[in-house]
C-alpha cells in the first residue's frame, strides 16, 4: 500500500518565495523560545523546529486536491486509468487554473501553518471534482464520500501547507493581519497567484531522513 495523493506544484521562483515566507515566521520572535526542547540535539534537524511548528521541507511544497490515503497497486492502476480516459476523450476537461494565496493561516486539529486563499477559478473547482470522481471510480472515498453533496463540493479550501505540528503559536501572534502580513507584501511574498501546467500523482514516502514527496504521474491541465 502507497500513501498517495493528487496536486499541482509551485514553480520555482514560487518554492523560493514560499521559503522566504517560512523564513519570515520563524523570525518573527525571539528564536530562542522557538525550541521546543532545549535538549534536543544540536546535531539533528532542530533548527526546523519553531513556535509556529515544524517546517515542511522546501521540495515539497505542494497545493493538494485531493488526498486519497493508503492505496493498492491495483486501485492506484484503476485511478490512473480513470483520469487517463478523462484525457482520451476530452482533454479540455482538465481545463488550466488560477488561485491566488494570500492569507497565513492556522488550522489547530490538524496543526497546520499554512498559505491559503479562495477557490474563485470555477476550473479549479472542476479539478477537484474530477480527482474526487476518479477516486469514487477507483473505489476509494467509500461511505458518505460516494456521495458528494452542495456543501461538501464548497469545502476545498486551496492551501500550501508551511508548518507542522503548529499547535503551539498563540492566537495574539497569528501573522493573519498587521506588521508581518504587511511586511510580506512590501516584499511581493503575498499574494502568490498559482497557475500550474500540470496536475500530479504524488506518493508521500516516509524515511528516517524524513517524508518525501514523489511525482508518479502527471497529466497536462489544457489552456481554455
Amino acid at each position: 500500500m502507497k500513501r498517495l495523493f493528487l496536486g499541482v506544484s509551485p514553480n520555482k521562483v514560487q518554492l523560493e518565495q514560499l521559503f522566504k515566507i517560512q523564513d519570515a515566521l520563524f523570525k518573527a520572535e525571539d528564536r530562542a523560545s522557538f525550541l521546543e526542547n532545549q535538549s534536543i540535539d544540536k546535531n539533528s534537524d532542530s533548527h526546523n523546529y519553531t513556535s509556529v511548528g515544524r517546517r515542511v521541507n522546501k521540495q515539497n511544497f505542494h497545493m493538494t486536491l485531493a488526498f486519497l490515503g493508503a492505496v493498492s497497486d491495483e486501485v492506484r492502476a484503476q485511478l490512473e486509468s480513470t483520469l487517463d480516459s478523462f484525457y482520451a476523450i476530452n482533454a479540455s476537461q482538465w481545463p488550466s487554473f488560477d488561485v491566488t494565496l494570500d492569507t497565513l493561516t492556522l488550522w489547530r486539529k490538524p496543526q497546520v501553518l499554512c498559505l491559503s486563499g479562495k477557490p474563485d477559478d470555477p476550473n479549479l473547482q472542476i479539478a477537484v471534482d474530477r480527482c474526487r470522481y476518479a477516486a469514487r471510480e477507483a473505489g476509494l472515498f467509500s461511505g458518505k464520500a460516494d456521495k458528494p453533496n452542495k456543501s461538501s463540493e464548497l469545502s476545498f479550501t486551496p492551501h500550501i501547507t508551511l508548518f507542522r505540528k503548529a499547535k503551539k503559536i498563540p492566537e495574539s501572534h497569528l501573522p493573519q493581519t498587521g506588521l508581518l502580513r504587511a511586511q510580506l507584501i512590501e516584499r511581493s511574498l503575498i499574494p502568490m497567484t498559482l497557475s500550474p501546467e500540470q496536475m500530479h500523482l504524488y506518493e508521500s514516502v516516509s524515511s528516517a531522513e524524513g517524508v518525501e514527496y514523489r511525482i508518479l504521474r502527471s497529466w497536462t491541465l489544457s489552456e481554455t
